[in-house]
């Protein structure tokens, strides 16, 4: 592709999440100091037309003393067209801010701080599940160019679904407890051949990157073969054109791996989707 839209994190004494279209892109949680810059290729997650974008900013453990938010603590997310040749230009812009009086304010762009509502879809504490006490600024914006991705074109998901998605998800679990990647490979290779595209690479680099197979290898962790179907509940986005089953403020995924040696988990939270009546992988 000509053509990249890149997401960037900037934080400074805050807890900060970025949502693009809802999904939850990228945070800063697991930040003792909530300081942090990061960023990655989010051109396979938009669509062509209206995408929504929104940054929600909370009050870090270190400055619990503040009765309102520390004056040095804000939160910027910035998404940018960029080519290979040059960083871009700033397609839509976010950032939140702390005035004297220890209140939040939001900035629609660069050099302009908004004293209304009017630049931004909403701003006000935070409605989305899982932030609750954080403050949240969101906006549209549109795009145009982009291969009209497969999950654009999928069918609606409902409650009517479920069924079906847990089977598909208990095939997902059974390639790794089976060790059986190339089936895994399969399953998956549609959506890895899309983000490949989105980022002009190839799309064994990106199923290579999860470490699936390092991880199957080592003999360290255990799958967990039978998800506990009730703790999990059915989240959509895009008008129910990508879903999957999450647990938890963080969207925990029923594909679970746990290491036998060091007792940390690891997940595989795949985003699927609807397309000629069957559930598949896609992003």
């Amino acid at each position: 592709m000509e053509y990249k839209y890149l997401l960037s994190m900037n934080t400074h004494r805050s807890v900060c999440v970025v949502r693009l279209n809802e999904i939850m892109a990228m945070d800063n949680v697991d930040s003792r100091s909530g300081t942090e810059s990061s960023g990655f290729n989010v051109t396979a997650f938009l669509e062509n037309g209206n995408n929504t974008f929104s940054v929600s900013m909370g009050k870090k453990a270190i400055d619990k003393d503040f009765k309102k938010f520390n004056p040095d603590s804000w939160c910027e997310a910035i998404i940018r067209k960029a080519s290979a040749h040059d960083q871009g230009q700033i397609v839509s812009y976010i950032k939140l801010s702390v005035d004297n009086n220890g209140d939040i304010v939001t900035h629609s762009s660069p050099n302009h701080i908004s004293d209304n509502s009017a630049d931004f879809d909403f701003s006000g504490m935070s409605k989305t599940r899982g932030e609750k006490g954080l403050y949240q600024a969101k906006k549209t914006y549109s795009i145009n160019g982009l291969p009209d991705w497969m999950w654009t074109k999928a069918n609606p998901v409902s409650e009517n679904d479920l069924p079906s998605i847990r089977v598909f998800y208990k095939e997902i679990i059974d390639t790794f407890s089976h060790n059986d990647l190339d089936k895994l490979w399969k399953m998956s290779k549609p959506a890895w051949e899309e983000w490949a595209i989105a980022d002009n690479s190839n799309p064994r680099i990106f199923f290579n990157s999860m470490d699936f197979e390092e991880m199957l290898n080592s003999g360290d962790y255990t799958v967990r073969v039978n998800p506990e179907w009730e703790n999990f509940r059915l989240v959509s986005y895009k008008g129910g054109r990508l879903f999957r089953l999450e647990k938890g403020a963080f969207g925990r995924s029923p594909i679970l791996l746990d290491n036998k040696i060091t007792g940390d988990t690891a997940t595989y939270s795949p985003y699927l989707s609807i397309i000629n009546g069957k559930v598949v992988i896609s992003r």
